[in-house]
């Protein structure tokens, strides 16, 4: 569950951009003012799939190491043997395709420690490529452990094989997993990947449904607030001011919020992104808005 303030203000960003198009979505370009409002929360979740990716591989190394160790025991006791061949092959298309994610990693790693980075892109293609080979090296091993069956004659080299390409296996499944985050909100280790994957997941959705819906009844909240005014026309009110009210009287009419809470959401907005005089005007429109 995302946070409601963070819902509101996607929709009053929302609702202000619309009014500065002439109050019409006809040719808003919603997409490019989606990309532009989340691109904070969206840098936020590059770093923590970045980051969560380093936890989840602390002991890669190690378990590169080991995989190398008895991947070259194994191959050089095969070394010669022709019926063999198609397995060796195999191993090393392993081999190689494992050593290549551990350079992705240190790529990623390094990324994400390069302060002259201004954004968040290149750390994610190199999150991405660590988790496309995980995928691959995850895959590669499962495949091949069965094949360990038809060469009983190498079982004690294979079997050790196998140890470390399931230890292996574990990190790159996890790594793997990462590419759909929220299915790790069980995994308490990764609750702030799982946080930053909900918000761009939920919040332009719901900021949208309630900006649309605020827009569809835009003429009755503008009659509503100039039924309000005294000696004051709403053509002379400040846009954001407007946006916070017409978002204001929705949350009173639809979303049945208590107006203690609809005033002190409006005067957050308003203190954060109005006039410092907007926040007593917006919470004395709501009070006679309650009492109408």
């Amino acid at each position: 569950m995302i946070n409601k303030s963070k819902v509101r203000q996607a929709t009053l960003n929302m609702l202000y951009a619309v009014e500065e198009n002439g109050g019409t979505l006809e040719n808003f370009d919603s997409d490019l003012f989606w990309r532009i409002t989340q691109e904070k929360e969206t840098d936020h979740f590059r770093t923590a799939l970045a980051k969560a990716l380093v936890h989840a591989t602390r002991a890669s190394v190690d378990s590169q190491r080991l995989l190398e160790t008895r991947i070259e025991a194994v191959l050089n006791t095969m070394h010669g043997d022709m019926t063999a061949a198609s397995l060796v092959e195999d191993i090393e298309r392993l081999q190689k395709r494992s050593a290549e994610f551990e350079s992705a990693l240190a790529a990623m790693r390094y990324c994400i420690k390069d302060k002259r980075q201004d954004t968040t892109d290149g750390l994610e293609k190199c999150s991405r490529f660590v988790m496309d080979l995980a995928v691959i090296v995850e895959g590669l091993g499962r495949e091949l452990m069965p094949k360990f069956e038809d060469f009983p004659a190498y079982r004690a080299k294979l079997d050790s094989l196998r140890s470390a390409i399931m230890r292996r296996g574990k990190q790159m499944a996890l790594c793997a997993a990462m590419r759909t985050p929220l299915a790790l909100k069980d995994q308490n280790e990764y609750v702030g990947l799982v946080r930053c994957a909900e918000m761009l997941d939920e919040l332009r959705p719901q900021a949208e449904k309630m900006a649309l819906a605020i827009i569809a009844k835009r003429d009755e909240y503008e009659q509503k607030l100039t039924t309000l005014l005294q000696n004051y026309s709403t053509a002379r009110m400040d846009v954001v001011d407007k946006c916070i009210i017409y978002l204001s009287f929705y949350e009173m009419e639809v979303n049945k919020l208590d107006i203690p809470i609809v005033v002190s959401e409006a005067t957050a907005l308003a203190d954060a992104y109005s006039g410092g005089k907007s926040a007593p005007f917006i919470h004395g429109i709501i009070s006679a808005a309650s009492k109408a």
